[in-house]
Order: C-alpha cells, then structure tokens, then sequence
C-alpha cells in the first residue's frame, strides 16, 4: 500500500535524493543544477510539492505544481488565468517503474489540484520522454502546441478537471467480514451522502435485506449494521477516474482501488462485483495483483431494468453461501 500527500520539511534530503537519481537516466533531460534545493524549499513553503511514499515510509515519486509565468504566457493554452495549475517535477524512484505510480500521484495531484479551484492544469514535457507522454496521454491531456524553452523542445499539454473524481468515502469493512461486494465508482448521488449506494432508486439495500431476510435500511447506521451485522464488505473497484454524471459507460482513465487494505485486515472468502462494469474493471486491473477471481452479480442499479427485484434476489443469494 503506498500514501500520498502534501510533502513536509522532513522529506527535503530524501527528496534531493529522489531528483539525484533521476539524472543521466533514460528519457531524463533535467541539468546538473536542476532541480535545486531552492526548488524543493520554495515548493514546501506553497504546499506545491506531494510525494507517495510505501509501507516503510520512503519516497518512491513526488510531483509539483506551480505557477511560470513564462510558461502562463505561452500563447497555446486554451485555458488561462489563476483557474489553471501546471505540472511539474514529476519523479519516479528507478527501483518503482513501469508499476503504474506516476498514475496513481497524477490521478492524487489533479483531484487536489480541482479542490484548489483549479479548472485545468497544463505541463510541458520533454518531446523526446516517451514513458511520460504515454502516462500524460492515459489521462487525456490533450496537446495544446509546442514551445523551445530552457534550451529543450517542448510538448505543451492541458487538460480540462471537471470530469475528474477520485473516491471520496473509505470503504465498510470490520475483523469479521468474510464477503466483499465491488462496485464500480459512487454515482452522483452516493458522491453527495458520502455513502454507497445513495441514489434511493438502486436497489442494493433492498436486496441485501431480503437476501438475509431483514428490514430495509433507511440511516446510514442502520445500513453499517446491515452489511457489517452478516459479515460483508462494502468497496468499489475504482480508486479514481474521470465520469460524467453517474453514467458507467462515461468512465474512463481508470486507476484501480487498493484492495489490501481490506484483504490484509479481514477474512475475505469470496468477492463479488455488482455489475459488468466493476467486473470488467477487476479482471483487468485488480485480479491481476491479488490473484483472487470475483463473481460478477447482475448490477442492482435502476439502468438494470430487466432484472426484476426478485430476479435480483434470487442472483444475489448467493452472498450467504458459496458456489
């Protein structure tokens, strides 16, 4: 499991350090004299340095955001004025490549970036850094020209954030839960009560109530006491991504969630993704770093409209026996 966060000044040598290993490296066109330390204290001291660090704690890549005005006057960007944050220093620890963690900071910093009031953020990437423009276009960024700058040849790249979510509720879990249940990615309404299955038409909580036979959930604490009281867990399989609305099929530039954080903590026996659009997305990203298989179960939303409430609780009976 790795964190990810504003930087601190206890993470300057490290830091210094992380930067130290990115030079002369493939695809690196940074200078002997850049980035500097005043780099590093000018960053901490605007909150615009974020790093992730692993379970040890150590750094394995960071990221800044800042304001050059040379690069605010570039006359491409489609995006102007304080609404737009620009990417920059973006590092990787050579031992932690090619794991998807430039993803995972990017996806981090963007969201942050949106809390800020930021309505785009823009970067300039070295023309000839191939690993970065590939993680840069899985996000859509979209190049707005090109530029010489700091005697290198520039991609200049922006992307619109009102489509980018990440996941902003933890998930349901305790010591005792031995089935996990994936959704895809909270809807509109699940996003505004901080809670799953929040909009009153999806039919999960009245079929995980007639599965063990007990009353519909109305609070929030009485539905904790739902799943929790019968052993289950509640996640989704998407940690972040960009989605309109709360429409599944608008879904794209996906990061996957962290399921250790559950697997290492509770009992799990059997995991099971409501609906294609979590199945599809835990095959494909998350089966293969936990190397556990899910059930897919036909989705509770109101867009299932084929699937009558007794069809679905006859499907979803199987979450209290396997197989």
């Amino acid at each position: 499991m790795f964190q990810i966060g504003p930087a601190s000044e206890q993470d300057r040598e490290e830091l210094m350090r992380l930067y130290a290993l990115q030079k002369g490296s493939a695809y690196c066109f940074w200078s002997e004299d850049y980035p500097a330390a005043e780099n590093v204290d000018e960053d901490l001291a605007n909150d615009a340095l974020f790093v992730m660090k692993n379970q040890a704690g150590k750094i394995v890549a960071a990221v800044s955001v800042e304001r050059d005005e040379a690069v605010d006057q570039l006359p491409c960007w489609n995006f102007r004025g304080d609404s737009a944050g620009e990417i920059t220093r973006l590092a990787v620890h050579p031992d932690d490549q090619n794991r998807g963690l430039a993803r995972r900071i990017l996806a981090y910093v963007m969201q942050a970036m949106k809390e800020r009031g930021h309505r785009s953020i823009r970067l300039l990437v070295n023309s000839g850094n191939i690993p970065a423009i590939h993680v840069y276009r899985f996000f859509h960024f979209e190049q707005a020209g090109e530029c010489s700058m700091y005697d290198q040849h520039f991609l200049c790249m922006e992307k619109d954030l009102s489509n980018v979510t990440a996941h902003p509720f933890p998930p349901l879990f305790d010591e005792h839960s031995r089935v996990l249940i994936l959704g895809s990615f909270p809807s509109v309404k699940s996003r505004e009560s901080m809670f799953f299955y929040g909009h009153p038409q999806n039919r999960f909580w009245r079929v995980v109530a007639a599965v063990f036979g007990e009353p519909v959930p109305a609070s929030v604490s009485e539905k904790k006491r739902l799943i929790l009281g019968n052993h289950l867990a509640l996640w989704d399989s998407i940690a972040f991504c960009e989605v309109t609305g709360s429409s599944d099929a608008s879904i794209r530039s996906v990061i996957p969630n962290d399921l250790h954080m559950i697997l290492d903590r509770a009992p799990i026996e059997r995991i099971y993704c409501n609906g294609r659009k979590s199945c599809e997305i835990y095959s494909r990203l998350i089966e293969p770093v936990t190397g556990r298989k899910a059930e897919c179960l036909p989705s509770t939303s109101p867009a299932n409209a084929q699937w009558s409430p007794a069809r679905l609780t006859e499907a979803w009976s199987r979450l209290k026996k396997p197989g």
